[in-house]
């Protein structure tokens, strides 16, 4: 099984200030959005990453970064 963890979504295309919406996995309302602009709390997509450790993954440069749905933002370059 390859473990995550915890998904780092620190890139301001994971919040939307348009308002909430419903999460598409607890029905609570998040401003959070998955890569796909999917309503998603961060930790409801950790938690669905650690339930299909089958799904397709998200890679870039070799390393991984989570499932296709929900992955980590790629590590940006340092200067």
């Amino acid at each position: 099984m390859i473990a995550v963890g915890l998904l780092d979504w620190r890139d301001s295309q994971h919040f939307d200030d348009s308002g909430d919406k419903p999460c598409t996995q607890c029905r609570g309302t998040t401003p959070m959005r998955s890569h796909a602009g999917e309503p998603v709390h961060k930790v409801c997509a950790e938690d669905w990453n650690d339930r299909n450790p089958d799904a397709p993954r998200q890679q870039h440069e070799g390393r991984d970064l989570g499932t296709a749905r929900y992955h980590s933002d790629p590590a940006r370059k340092r200067r």
